[in-house]
């Protein structure tokens, strides 16, 4: 399993944490790391989530260390081989490369496809997270039939389990892979930072305020249960973990 750090966005704290104010602490720089993962099994490969678009990026104001698909080719990986793409919530820096796998199976979390659909998600502090095209590409592959939608928790491939718990984006799955030494829980979007759940402090981007809370409390009864908790932004990954040989972007989890 390989975690590809693809870019970069520095911040503050104030930015990064929901309310920071609310903690009586100053202030402080802080960064963002984005990342998308690799189940590599050898004949075939499955993505978590493809990263963003980098001309979305450059719109945005991000800066992009590696494009999401030139780190996949650097480490080996031609899209033809990515037979089944994990999706774990709509938002841009995470979808923004669907178009890149014609081919590829999406496995989508069946709330954010309805929520998505609704005239609430057209409201400022959703639709600010979202590419329109982008949500076009998951739709043209419903169309298709390349789609299959999932909800609670349900193993979606052999080994990996999807887990629904919502919080920062109406239908936010993490993932729970099995290894032979330990289960790996790799959360994307449910914590952001290891200090996400640590110190159960909410990120900045919420849906659903209670949602989010009960998601860091689920993160931590898996982290006692002796699963290695991957957060979906935290710098640190790339301390914690050894790096892939070759690149200076990636580590194996």
């Amino acid at each position: 399993m390989i975690a590809v750090r693809y870019g970069v966005m520095e911040a503050t704290r104030s930015r990064l944490f929901h309310n920071f104010h609310t903690y009586g602490e100053p202030d402080a720089p802080a960064s963002l790391a984005y990342y998308f993962w690799v189940l590599d099994e050898g004949s075939s490969v499955t993505l978590v989530d493809t990263g963003w678009d980098p001309a979305v990026a450059r719109r945005r104001g991000r800066d992009c260390l590696v494009e999401p698909l030139d780190a996949l080719r650097e480490i080996g990986i031609s899209p033809e081989r990515v037979s089944t793409i994990l999706v774990s919530h709509f938002h841009y820096d995470h979808i923004g490369n669907l178009r890149a796998f014609p081919d590829a199976e999406l496995v989508v979390p069946r709330t954010e496809v309805e929520f998505w659909a609704t005239p609430m998600a057209r409201s400022g502090q959703f639709t600010a997270h979202v590419e329109d095209a982008e949500l076009e590409v998951v739709e043209a592959a419903r169309a298709a039939g390349r789609v299959r939608e999932v909800g609670g928790e349900a193993e979606v491939l052999p080994g990996v389990r999807a887990i629904e718990v919502g919080g920062h984006s109406p239908g936010q799955l993490m993932f729970l892979v099995a290894h032979e030494r330990r289960d790996v829980l790799l959360t994307s979007d449910a914590v952001h930072l290891y200090e996400d759940f640590e110190r159960d402090r909410p990120s900045s981007v919420v849906a659903d305020l209670a949602a989010m809370y009960r998601a860091h409390a689920r993160v931590r009864d898996f982290a006692a249960a002796g699963a290695t908790v991957v957060p979906g932004h935290d710098p640190l990954v790339l301390d914690r973990f050894p790096a892939l040989d070759g690149v200076d972007f990636a580590v194996r989890i």
